[in-house]
């Protein structure tokens, strides 16, 4: 499969074709890309070669991270430096490579063509690696660099949309050079064993088969490498996070919706997130791994005390209810009235539309709360907070066999990142927690999804999104 592109690629440039690559999970898409790379920056002078994608992560780790590698194991030098940042350079300003991601300042819609703008060679290539998850504006701001005598133009990823000009490309293979590779005809599998390190092995393919099923849109995108008929999305994409970024350090100010939203990962090595925020927006982030329940009750008080909260907010799956136990056991004086409340990522959820439950459980609804907070201008982030933005775009979501909107597993976001997207969990819990209305005049010592709880004064139900679906 890596030959059949390395082959393509004289062809396109002689015919003016972009290449699209449809790929399952782990096929070595970014690492023959990165060589392609390469071997364009030496094979056309002066030349100049841009990588990018949405996230860092991928831009830095992955896509010069491979790049890096075959520099480091060249068998003869050609001349040029690399540095540690994505930049290789053999002639400043007219010959080198340059990696950024798609959503760094500059590169957004309203720039009016950003990072892609004073691109200027004979010979030009741009791979663009996670093309699905490329917002459409930055196809055209490519298509307006790719002009030169010599282009080559390259766009991977999982095609998990059925939607957007990634889709669109895939699907046009008369203009352009399409490939689709599959899981099922990569070595690993096909023997059953690890032929070539690195590949998708056959037991995680069968993993997903069992977990997923054959008929579900990451079946067809992240392992057949095809075009899904239900298409996965994710819930917050690059336009919702410019507008939370644009309402950083606005929200705050307004009104006195306060309080802290807490998701434990225990004792364990994963890290236990805190976010304290005020009416959409986060005020203090604080994480630590290892932390007994006891330890974390305390430490989510003091942070709701520090910006005069009234609720805490926590994810009680797995290992958090023991953060919501120790949180019961406290004295109502230390508390100073502040509402605990029991949230359920894999509970069921409560919204409904004509009748009918919208979504599969908590973890989904709380996602679209924060996607219509955003959209409506009430939730806010910082942009330098870019662990929470790259989990909240790496989550996808799609329409189960049961017509429910479902989030993806925590387990294959957590392998993609290759951390837990604690802090996004985190900051949706604080926007869910917003959304539904707890006030200091509606006081419970303990309070759940369903409003039970323990009052301590007259109250009011807490306020629920009604039928909102987000879609």
């Amino acid at each position: 499969m890596q030959q059949e592109v390395l082959d393509a690629c004289p062809k396109a440039i002689a015919t003016g074709k972009h290449i699209y690559i449809g790929s399952g999970h782990s096929l070595g898409k970014d690492y023959i890309c990165a060589a392609i790379g390469l071997w364009f920056l030496h094979a056309y002078k002066p030349s100049i070669v841009v990588e990018t994608a949405p996230t860092d992560r991928q831009v830095k780790k992955v896509m010069y991270g491979e790049t890096l590698a075959h520099w480091n194991n060249r068998k003869m030098d050609l001349g040029g430096k690399a540095f540690a940042n994505p930049y290789i350079e053999f002639q400043k300003d007219k010959w080198y490579m340059i990696g950024f991601t798609t959503k760094e300042t500059g590169a957004s819609k309203d720039a009016a063509g950003g990072k892609f703008q004073g691109f200027h060679s004979p010979n030009i290539c741009v791979i663009v690696s996670e093309a699905q998850a490329v917002e459409d504006n930055i196809y055209d701001q490519i298509d307006g660099i790719a002009t030169s005598e010599n282009v080559l133009v390259i766009f991977i990823g999982n095609p998990t949309r059925a939607k957007g000009r990634f889709a669109k490309g895939l699907r046009d293979k008369v203009n352009n050079i399409v490939f689709n590779f599959s899981c099922l005809e990569n070595p690993n599998y096909i023997h059953q064993k690890v032929m070539i390190p690195g590949l998708t092995s056959y037991r995680w393919v069968e993993d997903k088969r069992q977990k997923w099923g054959v008929d579900d849109p990451r079946w067809f995108g992240r392992v057949l490498g095809q075009i899904p008929e239900t298409a996965v999305s994710t819930v917050l994409g690059q336009r919702d996070i410019n507008l939370m970024i644009g309402r950083h350090g606005t929200l705050s100010h307004y009104g006195d919706d306060a309080g802290v939203s807490v998701d434990p990962s225990g004792e364990g090595v994963d890290e236990n997130v805190f976010k304290a925020g005020k009416n959409g927006e986060v005020l203090e982030t604080y994480k630590q791994t290892n932390m007994a329940p006891s330890v974390a009750a305390i430490h989510a008080v003091e942070m709701c005390k520090r910006i005069h909260g009234h609720f805490i907010i926590v994810d009680c799956d797995g290992v958090g209810i023991g953060v919501w136990q120790e949180l019961n056991k406290l004295s109502q004086d230390y508390l100073e009235g502040i509402q605990i409340i029991k949230f359920h990522g894999s509970g069921k959820s409560e919204v409904e539309e004509d009748g009918r439950q919208v979504y599969q459980n908590q973890r989904a609804e709380a996602a679209f709360v924060s996607q219509k907070r955003a959209r409506q201008g009430k939730a806010a982030i910082d942009p330098k907070d870019k662990e929470t933005i790259e989990d909240l775009m790496e989550e996808e979501y799609f329409t189960n066999n049961r017509g429910y909107i479902q989030i993806e597993g925590k387990d294959d976001i957590k392998e993609r990142l290759e951390r837990s997207p604690g802090c996004g969990d985190a900051f949706k819990m604080l926007q869910w927690g917003f959304e539904q209305g707890y006030r200091r005049s509606n006081m419970y010592k303990t309070i759940d999804r369903q409003g039970h709880g323990t009052p301590i004064m007259p109250i009011e139900e807490p306020a629920t999104m009604g039928g909102y679906h987000g879609v």
